[in-house]
């Protein structure tokens, strides 16, 4: 274990314990706000006051970034009421030392030690700090907090540094790495939760019978080691009164998580619709009453050199957007119009 700093992300372990406050307070009521977790071994020590009294000296600033400062120890919830009493920080007991074993503040020997952990608003461990020294600690959780809000509060590197890459090198992709593809795509949001995405993941001699299927401008994709095939129905999903079928929305929603995770793992995902739709549903047995979405092109960055002339200055080039007031009107659809020029 990293004694000076780690950065776990990850879904910070779940823990309700009971308040000195009294009731009891859980991750989850804290969800919305960022939450420092500090494990300490027991009050009333010099090192636990001067801990204390420097969290709560900056305890206006920790509020302003929304910022919950939370203590955790082993002591009794009478221990604990008695300097709860100072205000300022949400103590809670952790008599068994569950939760300090669930997030890693436990040593060999069963003793709590000094840990510290920053959560997200989302509630994934972002930053993490063990046995630190006391002096200066609390202002160095509140410099990463800080980093960490303007971070947060800008687009997602993910999403910016996603593309359409079109070059491949045709080096294979591990069954896990596929597996964790489709288990992004599977998390997203749908209607009442229906989940109507059905994925197809072609490989070996499949997949070669789907590549026979693709369009000639998608010749760049017959590089590829996998290609994911999404397809859906209509009745896999919500049919409002409206005539909308929601299943389209649901299905992208899912690639859209997909092409983040893979962007994550240093993979290219690109769904591509140029392909026979026919061919491809018989070489992967997919219904034929189920729609064939798209193709996801999944495979590992290659050389522009493979490319056409075209495809090459596409994937070296400048990624290119339309304005955002091209595609975004605030109040009013028809303030689009004259961007559009209809």
């Amino acid at each position: 274990m990293d004694e000076e700093r780690m950065n776990p992300f990850g879904p910070a372990p779940e823990f309700t314990l009971p308040s000195a406050a009294g009731g009891a307070v859980s991750l989850p009521d804290l969800a919305g706000s960022y939450v420092v977790l500090h494990f300490f071994p027991r009050t009333g020590t010099p090192a636990w006051a001067e801990d204390v009294r420097a969290f709560q000296a900056l305890l206006p600033e920790f509020t302003s970034l929304e910022a919950r400062v939370v203590g955790i120890a082993p002591d009794s919830l009478s221990t604990l009421a008695r300097f709860a009493a100072n205000g300022g920080l949400t103590l809670l007991s952790d008599p068994d030392c569950a939760v300090a074993r669930a997030y890693r503040a436990v040593t060999p020997e069963g003793r709590v030690q000094r840990a510290t952990f920053l959560v997200d608003r989302a509630g994934s461990m972002r930053w993490a700090w063990w046995r630190g020294k006391v002096a200066g600690h609390a202002e160095e959780v509140l410099a990463t907090l800080r980093a960490l809000q303007a971070a947060d509060e800008a687009v997602n590197p993910l999403i910016h540094s996603r593309r359409a890459y079109r070059a491949l090198s045709g080096e294979p992709v591990a069954r896990e790495a596929l597996q964790r593809l489709v288990e992004a795509a599977h998390l997203a949001p749908s209607c009442f939760n229906n989940q109507p995405w059905r994925f197809v993941i072609a490989q070996g001699e499949t997949l070669d019978r789907v590549k026979g299927a693709l369009s000639g401008g998608n010749y760049w994709a017959k590089r590829a080691p996998a290609i994911l095939a999404l397809a859906s129905h209509r009745d896999l999903d919500c049919k409002l009164s409206d005539g909308r079928d929601y299943f389209l929305f649901g299905c992208g929603m899912a690639t859209g998580l997909l092409m983040i995770q893979a962007t994550q793992m240093g993979l290219v995902a690109h769904p591509i619709a140029g392909y026979d739709p026919h061919a491809v549903k018989e070489a992967l047995g997919i219904p034929e009453e189920y729609v064939l979405i798209t193709l996801i092109v999944i495979g590992k960055r290659g050389e522009a050199s493979t490319l056409s002339d075209k495809h090459r200055a596409i994937e070296l080039g400048p990624r290119e957007r339309k304005p955002l007031s091209a595609v975004v009107a605030w109040n009013k659809f028809g303030d689009l119009y004259q961007t559009e020029g209809i």
